[in-house]
Parts: C-alpha cells; sequence; structure tokens
C-alpha cells in the first residue's frame, strides 16, 4: 500500500466523519430537538397585568421550574370582567409536568369565582404514536365524569407551547410546528401550526418602586427584550414571545391584552385600586411594555 493510497484513505475518513457530524447535527429528529430544547429551558416566573381597553381588570403570573427529570409549569391568573352591568370574578391556577423532554406527563387545572367551580384532571398514558390523554373533570356535589383522546405528536399547555418552536433552533420568520394545545374551555385537545411571523423590540418593566405620593407602585427600571410574533391556524390570539418561548404581551378579539410587569405592578396595584379606587391611577402603569421598533 502507497503512502498516496494510505493519505487519501485518511482523508477519505476525516471527509466522512465530517459529514456524519453534519448530518447528525443538521438532520435532527423531534426527540432529539426536544431533548435538546428542553434542556435549554431555564427556571423564571413573570407576572402579567391584564387590560380591557386601558382598565386594569385582572393580574396573571407564570412559572416555569426545572428539576432532574421534570419541567414543572405553573399558571394562575385572577380577574374581573365587566359584563354588562355586573362583574365576572374567576380565579384559576393550572400546574402541568413535563419531562425534560417536553412529553408532557399530566396537568391539573382548578377554577372558582362567579362560575361554577371545577377541577381538570389530564393524564396522559401510553406512548409514541399510541398515546391517549384521560380527562377527569370535577364539579362539586356531582359524580367525577371522564372522557378519553386519541393524542399524537406534541401536546402542551397554552403557556409552554411556544417553547419548543424558540428553543429547537435559532428563531426566525417563517418556522413553524404542529403541536396540540389542550383549551380549558372546550376541554379538547386542538390541532395547531405555530408560526413565527416577525420579530420586533420591546421595553418591558422589569423593576417597580413605591411612590409615596400616591401609594402605588411604578416602574423604576425597563429593559429592552426581542419579541417575536407566533401565530396559529385560526388568528384568534396575538401573542409576543421572547427568545425563551416565554409571553411578553397577548392581545384577543375580544379586547382582553395582558403585558408583561413586575409582581408589583400586576398584583399589588390592582390590588390598592380594587380596595381604594383611585381616579386616573391606571394611566401611570400602561406603559409596562412598550414596543419600540418593528422589523
Amino acid at each position: 500500500m502507497t503512502r498516496r493510497t494510505i493519505g487519501l484513505g485518511i482523508l477519505g475518513l476525516w471527509v466522512g466523519g465530517l459529514a456524519l457530524l453534519y448530518r447528525r447535527s443538521t438532520f435532527r429528529s423531534p426527540e432529539q430537538s426536544l431533548a435538546e430544547a428542553g434542556m435549554k429551558v431555564s427556571p423564571a416566573t413573570y407576572y402579567y397585568r391584564l387590560e380591557q381597553g386601558s382598565e386594569q381588570i385582572g393580574a396573571a403570573s407564570s412559572a416555569l421550574d426545572t428539576t432532574t427529570a421534570l419541567l414543572i409549569a405553573t399558571d394562575f391568573m385572577r380577574v374581573s370582567v365587566p359584563v354588562g352591568k355586573d362583574t365576572l370574578r374567576i380565579q384559576a391556577r393550572s400546574t402541568a409536568r413535563f419531562s425534560r423532554a417536553l412529553s408532557m406527563k399530566d396537568f391539573i387545572l382548578r377554577a372558582e369565582g362567579d362560575l361554577t367551580p371545577f377541577l381538570l384532571r389530564g393524564v396522559i398514558q401510553g406512548e409514541g404514536n399510541s398515546r391517549t390523554l384521560q380527562l377527569t373533570t370535577e364539579i362539586p356535589k356531582k359524580h367525577p365524569t371522564s372522557e378519553e383522546y386519541e393524542i399524537a405528536g406534541l401536546v402542551f399547555v397554552p403557556t409552554v407551547a411556544p417553547i419548543p418552536l424558540m428553543l429547537g433552533r435559532p428563531p426566525k420568520a417563517g418556522e413553524m410546528l404542529p403541536v396540540g394545545i389542550f383549551d380549558p374551555m372546550s376541554r379538547s385537545v386542538r390541532n395547531v401550526n405555530l408560526r413565527i411571523e416577525k420579530d420586533s423590540l420591546f421595553t418591558v418593566t422589569d423593576s417597580a418602586s413605591l411612590d409615596s405620593a400616591t401609594g402605588r407602585w411604578v416602574k423604576a427600571h425597563e429593559e429592552t427584550v426581542r419579541g417575536w410574533l407566533i401565530t396559529g391556524d385560526v388568528p384568534t390570539i396575538t401573542a409576543w414571545v421572547d427568545a425563551a418561548g416565554r409571553m411578553i404581551a397577548a392581545s384577543e378579539p375580544g379586547g382582553v391584552s395582558l403585558m408583561r410587569t413586575t409582581f408589583e405592578i400586576a398584583f399589588e396595584n390592582w390590588r390598592i385600586d380594587r380596595t381604594i379606587p383611585r381616579e386616573g391611577a391606571e394611566k401611570s402603569d400602561t406603559s409596562s411594555v412598550t414596543r419600540v421598533r418593528r422589523k
């Protein structure tokens, strides 16, 4: 065997190794992409001010926590919605557990207030394409009812759904991901193609201070955050998320919107305003999120 043959053989082995490495890094399976995205998730809690028009009608929080084996999403909402001459008060809390590869294991949702209170328990059973969602509904003074749905592909609660789209690869306009989203109103899984439309910059209030003159919390500092507009097959909600897939701002056709802010501006100011209404008190907080540039 000549030196030239050996050299060509080594060169061929090197080029073949590079091609295999490129193939592995470029053509990843959906499972590999999800596992990589899941490991990029960082624990964080964000707070939101809910508005209808320019009036605050509630507050919400969205938390993600991680363990070595699980990702736990906890969402909370407290809202008072004007309906004609009445006010509809609702409080809801949900907890969903996922594997670190973003495969949903189970969830629980509890709602109470002026509506009939209920509790939903969902458990994913089976593996691969042979999975089912076992959904149990519990209402006070009634027997629990159970339903079973066949599911295929990814299933998420709404606040977690954008995460694999944003963390699977560097986000860019036109990227799409088919997912299933559990809708607590219809108590079913809706199949949606999430799509990144465009990006923009936002200024977001990330700390607050107490104004001694008004007794309310006002923004103390802002940060600039890049957001991406996420849409689905049915354009009912406009949602902007950050690079980690966490919500920055959202709105729906009924006029209800939410914007990321601090706990004090979201929850404490609303509590203060409900206890001691102040004329014009809402005006100082509506700039918790400001879109500064469209790209």
